[in-house]
């Protein structure tokens, strides 16, 4: 899983969006020299296809379907920040803090999500131990499992029940994008 983030002068970060199995960071280069107004860091191992950006330019310069495919992807990337800018703003840490773990597991397509509550706490613009607390209570509600460095999702209908609208709208604008590319 790759975290885009956006960092102040101050050396803090805010999570503006979630790259999975589902998706790749960086398709914009496809489409010609651009600036990068985020950083994408590796959060959860796994694997990943890489491809240079000289490379893959042409690619999408020889393929009118897979640029059509790239500027869909994008948008779908600037929808999904927006949205988590609203959530943000908008709705209470529970809410926050099951809709990130509930998008962390489908991107990952694991219920396992080997992260500390400090990197939730970074992510979701929360204190640490206000991150400490509602995980608390979501395990003591049966919702996840929690240990050092580990949370494990028990029951996704209750995270979904006490996730925010935001969840459900992240998860239609990322569904699969797919193309036969000549």
């Amino acid at each position: 899983m790759i975290s885009l983030l956006v960092a102040g002068r101050n050396g803090d970060v805010v999570e503006t969006g979630i790259v999975g199995r589902e998706g790749a960071a960086g398709l914009h280069s496809g489409l010609g020299e651009r600036r990068s107004y985020n950083r994408a860091i590796i959060q959860i191992p796994g694997h990943f296809a890489v491809i240079s950006a000289a490379h893959f330019e042409r690619a999408v310069s020889n393929s009118p379907p897979l640029r059509d495919l790239i500027v869909r992807y994008v948008e779908s990337r600037w929808a999904e920040a927006q949205q988590i800018a609203a959530c943000n703003a908008l709705h209470s840490g529970t809410a926050r803090l099951c809709r990130w773990l509930l998008q962390a597991a489908d991107c990952t397509g694991s219920d396992h999500v080997p992260l500390t509550q400090e990197y939730l706490a970074d992510m979701l613009g929360m204190r640490r131990t206000t991150v400490t607390l509602l995980a608390q209570e979501l395990q003591k509600r049966q919702a996840i499992r929690y240990t050092r460095g580990r949370i494990t999702l028990l029951d996704r209908n209750m995270l979904e029940a006490g996730a925010c609208d935001c969840y459900e709208a992240i998860k239609r604008e990322n569904h699969p994008l797919r193309i036969e590319v000549d």
